[in-house]
């Protein structure tokens, strides 16, 4: 099941994707279930947001136990822009599968940790690469498109992960044959995390990094793709 967080008529919802509409759900499904209200809208007449923002944390990982954490305001969503900060002369992308939590974990085991998974969605994780600290590289506004919907029954053993610039394929992976992305991998990156800190509702671990980053400049299109998910796409902008 698809999970879309939207933008219509001046309010924010949320609805489950049929096709091309959206069944609008009464309120955010991480938090009160998947009642609707019995309202359709067309997927074309909403703009897409970001589908989660996480209340508390995203555990970005680097490599085996090692990870560092960004601020929820790195988040923006489908079509917006990712902006390029003065501080930084390069500036890397990567697309990875993001993991999004849905109930409280503490100390769970990686045979439970699924349990506590809300879904799955795309991201683009950017980095001012050549910034020494890890977490400042990492902690920009903007430095983490995430979209386009939140996939509840994803399968990483049937799909594969895509990376263009301008066209221009950077990244192709098999998502079976990674093994930053199997069940067995998911369920200990899960069980690690809540090791160290409570994970909560709406908080986002990304999965790794694919190994393939790309360098983007002001003018560029970004777009990764998850097959099962779908595509995001974002501009890069440098300000004058």
């Amino acid at each position: 099941m698809k999970i879309a967080r939207y933008s219509y008529q001046g309010a924010i919802a949320f609805g489950i994707v049929d096709e091309d509409e959206l069944v609008v759900l009464a309120s955010d499904p991480m938090f009160t279930g998947f009642d609707t209200t019995g309202d359709r809208v067309a997927l074309a007449d909403v703009k897409l947001l970001a589908p989660v923002i996480p209340r508390s944390k995203i555990v970005a990982v680097m490599s085996d136990q090692e990870f560092v954490l960004r601020p929820n305001t790195v988040v923006v969503g489908p079509g917006d822009v990712i902006v390029l900060p003065a501080a930084s002369d390069r500036v890397e992308i990567d697309g990875q599968l993001a993991i999004i939590i849905g109930k409280i974990a503490k100390n769970v085991s990686a045979a439970g940790a699924l349990s506590r998974v809300f879904g799955y969605t795309v991201a683009t994780v950017v980095t001012a690469a050549d910034l020494a600290s890890a977490t400042r590289a990492g902690a920009f506004d903007t430095f983490l498109p995430l979209g386009p919907v939140i996939e509840t029954e994803f399968d990483e053993a049937a799909t594969a992960l895509r990376g263009l610039i301008n066209d221009e394929e950077f990244q192709a992976v098999s998502l079976a044959d990674d093994d930053r992305t199997t069940e067995e991998t998911v369920s200990a990156l899960v069980a690690f995390a809540s090791s160290v800190f409570t994970l909560l509702p709406g908080d986002v671990i990304l999965a790794g990094p694919m190994d393939t980053p790309a360098d983007i400049v002001d003018g560029d299109t970004v777009s990764i793709t998850i097959a099962g998910i779908g595509a995001l796409v974002n501009p890069v902008v440098r300000p004058d």
